[in-house]
């Protein structure tokens, strides 16, 4: 099992790095920009408000909020639009059900592999970051929380997936589903704390989230980065995590069972 994941892993980087520049300006392209849409909003929000702190946050904390929320949706999302149901719609799906192992697993693997990438990017950009604004380095227990928050996105990832997949294989059944899959990726986002931190939500919301996976997706990872969650919390959150990639993996697994009934491909 080892040597094929290390060899799909292998190959993925290698189309990632196939062309850099062009990887290099849209990631940073796409992360610069709704940084700083972030940072003149927020600012202008301080300013009317005539205020330093906003429910935990500062200014400067609220911009790292953002850095951290616009790599790690990234790491979440990866190049999840179609990575399923276009192949279905074309038929070519069929070539992996003659591959030594899962389909899904391999689909699961090529898209974590874009997560792990991403997530060398977070380290990057916080470091980059912190050397260019505040003219410091992390300290040991910054350093290990950032990687702690990491693992916690990669985590949300792997939940993620199985939550796409889920919803990729309706392509068995209905003839478009990329629309369900923005609107998955907007979810995740808005109930996630990528638009808003989610300690501006009303109580009652926030305690109707706990119980979903969304604020485990990206406010909280973000969160045990800047140092605001405590064990309990992180522990809580991968426990709720667990329970729901369990429902998606028996959902995916219901439902492939009864679509390959009907599933029809071309020629490998």
């Amino acid at each position: 099992m080892r040597r094929w994941l290390f060899s799909v892993m292998a190959m993925e980087l290698r189309k990632i790095l196939a062309y850099r520049s062009d990887f290099w300006v849209t990631f940073l392209g796409q992360v610069l920009i709704q940084i700083f849409i972030a940072h003149a909003l927020w600012q202008a929000v301080f300013a009317a408000n005539d205020t330093q702190t906003m429910n935990g946050f500062t200014l400067s904390k609220m911009t790292l909020y953002y850095v951290i929320v616009a790599v790690g949706g990234r790491i979440l999302t990866g190049e999840n639009i179609g990575f399923i149901s276009r192949e279905i719609y074309e038929g070519t799906f069929s070539r992996y059900l003659i591959y030594p192992l899962s389909a899904f697993h391999y689909k699961a693997t090529t898209y974590l592999t874009y997560s792990l990438f991403y997530s060398s990017q977070l380290i990057l950009i916080y470091f980059i970051y912190r050397l260019g604004f505040t003219e410091s380095i992390p300290t040991l227990t910054e350093a290990g929380l950032l990687l702690l928050g990491t693992f916690l996105f990669l985590c949300s990832a792997l939940v993620y997936v199985l939550m796409v997949m889920m919803i990729e294989l309706l392509a068995l059944w209905a003839d478009n589903i990329w629309s369900l899959i923005v609107m998955l990726r907007f979810f995740s986002t808005f109930l996630g704390g990528g638009l808003l931190p989610l300690t501006f939500f009303p109580d009652w919301a926030q305690g109707v989230l706990g119980y979903l996976p969304f604020p485990y997706y990206l406010s909280l990872p973000a969160r045990t980065v800047l140092g605001d969650t405590s064990f309990a919390e992180i522990g809580y959150g991968l426990g709720i995590l667990a329970l729901w990639g369990l429902f998606f993996a028996g959902a995916v697994a219901l439902i492939w069972r009864s679509g390959q009934k009907q599933y029809t491909g071309v020629g490998v």
